[in-house]
Parts: C-alpha cells; sequence; structure tokens
C-alpha cells in the first residue's frame, strides 16, 4: 500500500517546487506587509511620530524669522505717501522645562507607535503563515483523497467480484458503494475548503479574490529549544514590553511636563527693525533682552496636576509589570504547545507506519480468503483515519511554531 510516504510532513509540503511560479513567504510576507491596509497605516503613523519628535526637538534650538510690511497711504488734500518696515528677529530658550518634557512625550509616543507597527507586522506575518500551512495542507489533503478514492474504486470492484463469486454479501456491495460516494462528496469538498482558502490568501495579500495562487513555499519549522530558558531573552524586545515601557515613559514625561508648570522659565530674544516712509533711508531700531516667569498662584491647579502625573506613573509601572508576567507566561505556553506538537508529529508518524503495514497485511489475508470483510473494512478505516491525522499534525506544527514566533514578539 503506497501513501504518505510520498507525502512528506506537511512542513515539506512547502518544498513543493522551486518553479518560477512558486511563491515563497519571504516574497509574500513583503507583498502583504506592502499592500496591507494595516500595515501602510501603522508605518505612516510611525513616521508621523518620528516628524513630531523632530518638531520638539527644534523647539530647544534657535529660531530666528524674518518680517516686512508695505502700504501706501494718503487723505484729502494730503499728498500720497509709502510707509514700510522690514526686519530681523530670533529666540533661544534659557530655562524651559516644558520643552524637554515635550520631547520626552513625543519620544515616547514614537516607541509607541513603532511597538504598534511591530504588534500588527507580527500578526499579519503569523495569519500569513497559517494560511500557507491550510492551504499547503488542504492541497495535500485532496492528493491523499485522490488515493483514497482510487483505493475506494478499486476495493468496490474487488467486492462486486467477490459477490458474484457468492463469496460475498449484497449489502458490504451496497455498503462498499456508499462508502465511495461518500468519499466523492468528502473530495469535493476539500476543493472547495481549498479555494476558500485561496481566497482568503489572495485577499491577505491585497489580491483580486480570483487570482490564481502559484505554488507555496514555507520555511520548514526548527527543532525547538530544549529549555524555554534559551529563548527567554528574546522576551525583552517584545512588542508588547515595548508598548508598555513606551507608556511608562509617557507618565514620566507626564510627571515632567507638570513639574515644569510650576517651575520659571526664561528665553531670551533680539530682533533688529528698519521703518520709515522714504526709501531708502529710514530710521532703524534693535532690541535685545530675556523674560523670566514664575507661577506664583493657581488654585492648586498646579500642585493636583503633578499628583495626578505621579499616580499615573505608578499606574503605568504597574501596567509594565503585569505586560512583563503576560509576555512571559504567554511565550512559555506557546514554547511547550509547540514542544508538544512536535512530539505528537512523530508519534502520528509511528501510528501511519504501523496502520499502513497492517493494512497491507489484512487486505493480502482478505484476498485469500483468511479474514472477514468487517476487519478488512475496518482497517481501512483505521489507515485513511491515520492519515489524515498525520496531515493534521504536520498543520498542527507548523502553526504552533507560528503560534510560538508570535508570542515572542516577532
Amino acid at each position: 500500500m503506497r501513501l504518505l510516504h510520498a507525502l512528506t510532513l506537511l512542513i515539506s509540503l512547502s518544498a513543493v517546487s522551486h518553479a518560477a511560479d512558486t511563491l515563497t513567504f519571504e516574497e509574500a510576507e513583503k507583498a502583504m506587509l506592502a499592500a496591507n491596509p494595516q500595515a501602510v497605516s501603522a508605518a505612516l503613523s510611525l513616521d508621523a511620530a518620528g516628524a513630531r519628535v523632530t518638531s520638539a526637538q527644534a523647539a530647544l534650538r534657535p529660531s530666528f524669522s524674518a518680517d516686512a510690511s508695505y502700504f501706501r497711504q494718503g487723505a484729502q488734500g494730503i499728498r500720497a505717501y509709502d510707509n514700510y518696515s522690514y526686519g530681523l528677529s530670533g529666540s533661544q530658550p534659557l530655562y524651559t522645562p516644558a520643552l524637554p518634557a515635550a520631547v520626552h512625550t513625543f519620544k515616547a509616543a514614537l516607541w509607541a507607535a513603532q511597538a504598534s507597527r511591530d504588534s500588527i507586522a507580527s500578526a499579519l506575518r503569523y495569519q500569513l503563515k497559517t494560511s500557507f500551512a491550510d492551504i499547503l495542507n488542504a492541497r495535500e489533503t485532496i492528493k491523499l483523497s485522490e488515493e483514497t478514492l482510487k483505493r475506494r474504486a478499486e476495493n468496490l470492484e474487488l467486492i462486486r467480484i467477490k459477490y458474484q463469486a457468492g463469496r460475498e454479501n449484497k449489502a458490504a456491495v451496497m455498503e462498499t458503494e456508499a462508502v465511495l460516494k461518500t468519499a466523492q462528496w468528502q473530495h469535493e469538498k476539500y476543493k472547495l475548503d481549498l479555494r476558500l482558502l485561496e481566497r482568503k490568501l489572495n485577499r491577505l495579500l491585497g489580491r483580486a479574490a480570483q487570482t490564481p495562487v502559484p505554488g507555496l513555499e514555507l520555511p520548514q519549522p526548527p527543532e525547538p529549544p530544549a529549555e524555554f530558558s534559551e529563548v527567554g531573552p528574546r522576551l525583552e524586545s517584545h512588542y508588547a514590553l515595548s508598548s508598555a515601557r513606551a507608556a511608562l515613559d509617557s507618565a514620566e514625561a507626564s510627571v515632567e511636563t507638570a513639574q515644569s508648570a510650576i517651575l520659571p522659565s526664561a528665553n531670551a530674544s533680539a530682533g533688529y527693525l528698519w521703518s520709515g516712509t522714504d526709501w531708502p533711508s529710514s530710521p532703524h531700531s534693535w532690541n535685545l533682552g530675556a523674560t523670566l516667569s514664575f507661577p506664583i498662584f493657581s488654585s492648586g491647579r498646579l500642585s493636583s496636576g503633578l499628583d495626578a502625573a505621579q499616580k499615573a506613573l505608578s499606574a503605568a509601572a504597574a501596567n509594565y509589570r503585569d505586560a512583563r508576567d503576560a509576555v512571559y507566561l504567554n511565550a512559555e505556553d506557546a514554547f511547550l504547545s509547540w514542544r508538544e506538537a512536535r512530539s505528537y508529529m512523530d508519534a502520528a508518524k509511528g501510528t501511519l507506519d504501523a496502520s499502513e503495514a497492517r493494512a497491507w497485511l489484512v487486505r493480502k489475508q482478505y484476498l485469500a480468503g483468511q479474514t472477514s470483510y468487517f476487519e478488512w473494512r475496518n482497517v481501512e478505516e483505521q489507515l485513511i483515519s491515520d492519515q489524515n491525522q498525520y496531515l493534521a499534525a504536520g498543520l498542527g506544527l507548523i502553526v504552533s511554531h507560528a503560534a510560538f514566533v508570535q508570542a515572542i514578539g516577532e
């Protein structure tokens, strides 16, 4: 009996072909991130957050401006004349705590935007990988179904020959015919499932639903490490922790902003102005100075704002600790599920090998009249079940590895 030795585990399905029309996972990932609205929006939000940081940092440096005005005046009985002015002015913050606090705030927003982009990209990569795995599994399931249909048809012919020879009953023939029809229906359902999965992939890649899906190539999951501690350090860069750290930094920036409101601020400014009614001769003036402001009384608004910001900071610190625990627990769960799926893959392979050997033996025995139809039928059903279970185990291994990769923030 041939079969699943011709099907590698589902993972090797990915190496179906390296023809020119094969779509690799890396190529699909690039296309998806370039076309997916969520990914595009997250990338643009990140760029906008970076521009806000640059704008906030610029407020700490000197600024200069040029001004000019011109108009012509006149009245009844008075000759019309020109009036103009032009000049330069500049300013430089000397001590303005609110400005560094604003920079800190916008940097925290930048880190939050980056964590959001990474989170969306990770979720999309997981969807893409599971979509690849589902399609590869569906295609191999159809191949297996074709083998099953062929075997079902051969079995029906065998039962008919035995029935005509008086060595089998009519019920066995009818039952075998029903089993063949059920397999034909199941085969059509598998083709429908494949089409739905291909449409889902096309939508994920931003392509028209009717676009043909070529051969797919998916990298094989590696062997899982022996201990979770080997992957633990990678969690420090997890997007959920980055987002929590960004929220913590934002809360710290809010405290700095609240503190800056009760501190003095100082700015320096300078200017040079030309003005007059005759061009080009004109009087000119200049100014140079500094301003200092200090809040004296605000009816408790500033102190209560500082108190609220400090409490928000404590809450953000607690949320960060909670996020850290959640990330480590989720990653460990995904790691254990990945190891379990790998172990189950080996078990399913051993069961399939045994089932194939058993089916081959019982078929020979049935042909020789050494066993009953019912025993042969049951062994055939068990073989088909084990074949499908093996494919499901391969799919489960890929999905569990994809879930682990997402759980560690990649």
